[in-house]
């Protein structure tokens, strides 16, 4: 008997701790969309080198394009993803309170909200999987999956924050965060 589909959007995949050596070693990614059709994340702990205002040739405030963008994954790593969120947003389309815009165009309407509580994070690239890859992925243990917290997103995670999430779970997972990234260094 076939097990009902699951959808991992609104959750984090966490390098399970076998991907040393990979673009993906020590990567939180934030699940954004996620069918029997395939799945769609964002590497949040990866920061990029251009800054918004070099990307997105359109109006925005000083602030806004003075901001780094990110590296959302190795996949198309010249499109534009942008994760926005408000107080008054509570119904997102990846999780309450976060939604994913994939239209520059759409940005213009953010950035002149009035509400000053509107975050907005923007990403080059993706992570991508093909219809079967992710699930195939988490049998063999590649990732772990945890709840995400929009907080995450706007705190400018760096590459600490895969140790830092893997501490706050359970005690193996400390040893985990805390361990050689190869355990013949041990």
């Amino acid at each position: 008997m076939r097990e009902k589909f699951q959808s991992l959007r609104g959750y984090l995949l966490l390098d399970g701790g076998g991907m040393y050596g990979s673009l993906f070693h020590h990567t939180v990614i934030l699940m954004c969309q996620h069918s029997p059709e395939g799945a769609f994340g964002l590497v949040l702990n990866q920061p990029g080198d251009k800054r918004i205002g070099d990307v997105l040739p359109i109006d925005i405030p000083p602030t806004l394009k003075n901001q780094r963008t990110r590296s959302g994954g190795p996949v198309d790593t010249s499109s534009v993803h942008i994760l926005h969120s408000d107080s008054f947003m509570f119904q997102g389309n990846v999780m309450n309170n976060l939604s994913l815009v994939q239209n520059p165009g759409e940005l213009n309407d953010l950035t002149n909200s009035v509400n000053p509580d509107h975050k907005i994070e923007v990403f080059l690239g993706y992570s991508g999987w093909s219809a079967g890859q992710l699930e195939s992925e988490l049998a063999r243990k590649a990732w772990l999956v945890c709840q995400a917290k929009t907080e995450l997103v706007f705190s400018n995670p760096n590459e600490a924050a895969w140790r830092e999430i893997l501490r706050g779970l359970d005690w193996q997972h400390r040893l985990l965060a805390d361990g050689p990234d190869d355990l013949s260094w041990n």
